[in-house]
């Protein structure tokens, strides 16, 4: 009869240890770098040159015009950005990361989700300034815009929290939350073009930095046909919007003088600034769900060679006899020696 007692050496083999992945780290560092360089830029053209600030007023004042009929529907959504809001998105999800085990992964959600409302107010108040340039009314500075911040940390966090079979909805649905809070500051006059696309900037930061420190999971190929079909609207979303964006934009800028132009060219520029308000949210998105699928891809590679071994060492859960018939101890397994099947010759 066999005397058999399990530890948890087996579970340990199937749960290898989360690594970071050196590749999904370099990766997020250099998109970390790329968007804080991109905030710069957004700030030196758009900010600290007279046309840049006609540009982006004219497109203030087309999106403001296209878009009049919004203004109340755009207010109600701006309204769910709250010190509550944050506080409750800060605490939903370090709680869905806390129902997975995952306090690492519940402490970059609530980093990210923080970092980038404190980065966005830093930059906007304390590092960046707009001068006056003859050009505007308004001369205090406005980018990043705090209101594209939130909705972006909190799509970001939720996807780096959500399950692996839920992430590509999670990213969709993100990238629309936080296009609808970009076009909505628009349409409600609180910000420019510039503004939104500066704030998920900084919201790709922080989720391109936290994205591989908290580590991958073992997928096993979950949630392909999603991945697929998120990465299709995502990429979509960002091309159209992007380029459409750039390039009304990039017409707006060869016509207007330094100051605001007609009512057509802001009309135009002002469908250039909610494309691009969409593409940079989609973008940014797609962004982090690609460095999540890095990490995990490293955390695959582990649980296959976690797996290899215990292959190499037999069948899961079986030890070597040793000989002379003692019970063989093996990864806190004891099995007694069990007695021949065949029969004895009596002496």
């Amino acid at each position: 009869m066999a005397v058999r007692t399990t530890t948890s050496a087996g579970a340990a083999a199937a749960s290898p240890r989360r690594a970071v992945s050196p590749a999904a780290l370099a990766a997020g560092v250099l998109v970390a770098v790329a968007s804080a360089a991109g905030v710069w830029a957004l700030h030196r053209v758009f900010v600290l040159t007279a046309h840049g600030q006609a540009v982006d007023e004219a497109a203030l004042t087309g999106a403001r015009t296209r878009l009049w009929r919004l203004e109340g529907s755009a207010h109600a959504v701006l309204d769910t950005v709250s010190v509550l809001g944050v506080l409750a998105a800060v605490a939903v999800v370090a709680v869905v990361a806390l129902a997975q085990r995952r306090v690492r992964l519940a402490l970059a959600a609530v980093v990210l989700v923080t970092g980038s409302l404190v980065t966005t107010q830093l930059a906007k108040h304390v590092l960046l300034a707009r001068p006056d340039l003859d050009v505007t009314y308004v001369l205090s500075n406005s980018l990043p815009s705090g209101h594209t911040t939130f909705a972006g940390a909190v799509s970001a966090a939720a996807l780096l929290v959500a399950p692996v079979r839920l992430r590509p909805l999670a990213a969709v649905l993100g990238a629309g939350y936080t296009s609808a809070i970009g076009v909505g500051t628009l349409a409600a006059g609180w910000h420019r073009p510039s503004d939104a696309v500066a704030a998920m900037l900084v919201v790709l930061a922080w989720g391109a930095l936290l994205a591989p420190l908290a580590g991958g999971r073992p997928s096993g190929g979950a949630g392909s046909t999603g991945r697929a079909v998120a990465g299709s609207l995502l990429v979509t979303g960002a091309a159209v919007g992007l380029t459409g964006g750039a390039t009304a934009l990039a017409v707006v800028s060869a016509v207007v003088p330094p100051e605001p132009t007609g009512r057509t060219w802001q009309l135009v520029a002002g469908a250039g600034g909610a494309l691009g308000v969409g593409g940079a949210a989609c973008g940014a998105l797609l962004a982090m769900l690609l460095l999540q699928r890095a990490a995990d891809r490293a955390a695959d590679r582990a649980a296959d060679r976690a797996a290899g071994r215990d292959a190499g060492s037999g069948a899961p859960g079986a030890a070597p006899q040793r000989a002379g018939g003692d019970p063989a101890v093996t990864g806190g397994t004891v099995t007694a020696p069990q007695p021949s099947a065949g029969p004895r010759s009596l002496e």
